[in-house]
């Protein structure tokens, strides 16, 4: 039973109100309406994880878990509710945050920030080390969650707590990093697990997705020569899952037939960074004090969007193979710094621009893109950096369907359907 009857009558409400939507069958008839119908089911859905995360928090402070034998409040949950371990745990970090971060709290329980969100926001709360900052960025989490997509609001959040969290001039990640290739004796398969630095793991990721989409083209031109223009991913001799694992193979077999070592010889793993974070991790490496930087404006990471520790990167950028990309304020590339060197400087130029494909929710990133005119080259398009921006064959394909792209002046996009209206606008 319920403290309060109300609640035990409001949830009756809630489940007759679910009775009706879900009778409905959520079928909009149009775009317009089905973004209405998902954001408000969204809206919903975020106010029920808010109370599910009041109510652990209300046994875990009444210790109702107790009568019944349970170690603690996150163990009743787990139980009554029929949880995974990880979303019990999940459940119980966003509980204790919640309870220290009333702003947060509030916008959470109206629907205003999303369920991932205010979960990533609960992971680095529970990092004592930077839990004492979080009440006065509250106001700034918000924000950036609510103008932000997911992976950038996560970017932009990790930033932050790295750099509150600055263990040392060696990362952790460079001190831990190991790897172990071990094979089970009942099925003779083999597992590889290990940890990485932020930079190596970086250049090993962007080398095998260029793997990964060099398999999966080989068999969707094999699915084309035999199905045509009909042709679709099912018809495809391997499952998503299969591709990376045969790219995986692929590199070792590349590997061990060269004779000069070398895995891919025109792969390049791009640093980049702007120009004060750059400045400001050289004078740490030389001894100098550690200024603080603003998670908003710092920007290390690959071409790709994969993000880099600054110190390590501005190292490596020095003395490893890697190309350097330093940016100024306004983004303009003012230095290249590598051993090797490759040519398709406007390719490179256009790539980055953007860590993804420019197509509104398209996470597809941009060292598998091609490279678009935005106005189309038989139409008098220039092929030059104003003129391209990244874009996964998918929606390069997608634009051909009458849809136009065009460049505002503060250097973003718009996208206009067929029919004239705007898609959206992309940053």
């Amino acid at each position: 039973m319920f403290v309060s009857g109300r609640a035990d009558q409001a949830l009756e409400m809630i489940s007759a109100g679910l009775d009706l939507l879900l009778s409905e069958g959520l079928d909009p008839a149009c775009a317009e309406t089905a973004a209405d119908v998902i954001r408000g089911v969204e809206s919903a859905g975020r106010r029920i994880a808010a109370a599910q995360a009041m109510t652990l928090g209300s046994v875990r402070k009444r210790c109702l878990h107790v009568r019944d034998g349970h170690v603690s409040a996150k163990v009743m949950v787990r139980h009554e509710a029929e949880l995974s371990g990880g979303e019990a745990a999940a459940r119980e970090k966003t509980t204790v945050m919640l309870a220290a971060l009333e702003q947060i709290a509030a916008a959470f329980v109206a629907g205003d920030v999303g369920v991932d969100q205010v979960r990533l926001l609960a992971r680095v709360y529970a990092n004592r080390r930077v839990r004492f900052a979080m009440s006065g960025a509250q106001d700034w989490f918000l924000d950036i969650a609510s103008s932000h997509t997911f992976p950038d609001f996560e970017t932009l959040v990790r930033q932050w707590e790295r750099l509150l969290d600055d263990d040392g001039p060696e990362p952790a990640t460079v001190r831990n990093r190991q790897v172990s290739l071990t094979q089970d004796p009942v099925s003779l398969g083999w597992t590889l697990d290990g940890n990485l630095s932020s930079v190596a793991g970086a250049q090993i990721s962007e080398i095998f997705d260029q793997y990964v989409e060099a398999e999966r083209s080989i068999d969707w031109d094999q699915a084309v020569a035999e199905h045509g223009d009909d042709a679709c991913q099912d018809d495809m001799a391997r499952t998503a899952a299969q591709q990376p694992a045969d790219a995986f193979r692929q590199i070792f077999l590349d590997a061990a037939a060269n004779p000069d070592g070398s895995c891919v010889a025109d792969i390049t793993t791009n640093i980049v960074m702007d120009q004060h974070t750059f400045e400001t991790m050289l004078t740490r490496l030389e001894g100098g004090p550690h200024q603080p930087l603003d998670p908003t404006k710092v920007r290390c990471e690959t071409l790709g969007g994969i993000q880099l520790d600054p110190a390590e990167a501005a190292a490596v950028s020095l003395i490893g193979d890697f190309r350097r990309v330093i940016l100024d304020g306004q983004g303009v590339t003012i230095d290249l710094g590598k051993r090797r060197l490759f040519t398709g400087g406007a390719r490179l130029a256009a790539q980055l621009q953007r860590t993804r494909c420019y197509w509104p929710g398209c996470w597809t990133r941009t060292p598998v893109c091609e490279v678009d005119h935005l106005r189309p080259h038989a139409g008098g398009g220039l092929t030059n950096p104003g003129n391209g921006e990244p874009a996964c064959g998918c929606h390069n394909q997608t634009k051909q369907r009458g849809f136009t792209v065009t460049r505002n002046p503060g250097g973003g996009l718009t996208l206009t359907r067929p029919d004239g209206s705007i898609l959206a606008d992309a940053a």
